[in-house]
């Protein structure tokens, strides 16, 4: 097996497993369609100069989900919910300097990272 093979395979296995031993289970929701998916919680830092100097943002709050987990949604929207183990719900939201609400992790495309805002 060549070294180009073993990235790839770790690449495709590694996201899994990080969500199995670091994550936990959260409640992915659009509209009355509800699913319970294994997330990893996590925040995105930005950079914003908008309003003068340039300062650090940081989000409420961001969920890595697996793509597969979320087939039955397609790709995550605006308004979707994700409510956590301890109830606290976060609503999928653009970020404040403009990033859209989600993106892939890395370039294999098989994990979201979802930016969300918590509203309950």
């Amino acid at each position: 097996m060549t070294v180009s093979n073993l990235f790839s395979k770790a690449s495709t296995w590694l996201p899994g497993m990080v969500g199995k031993s670091a994550g936990g289970t959260v409640s992915y929701r659009r509209g009355a369609t509800s699913r319970t998916v294994p997330a990893t919680a996590s925040q995105t830092l930005s950079a914003s100069n908008a309003e003068g100097p340039v300062r650090t943002e940081v989000g409420d709050g961001d969920y890595l989900i697996l793509v597969s987990d979320l087939a039955a949604f397609g790709t995550p929207q605006i308004g979707d919910r994700i409510t956590d183990a301890v109830g606290l719900v976060f609503e999928v939201q653009d970020t404040n300097t403009g990033d859209p609400a989600w993106r892939y992790t890395d370039t294999t495309r098989i994990e979201y990272r979802i930016h969300t805002k918590r509203v309950a």
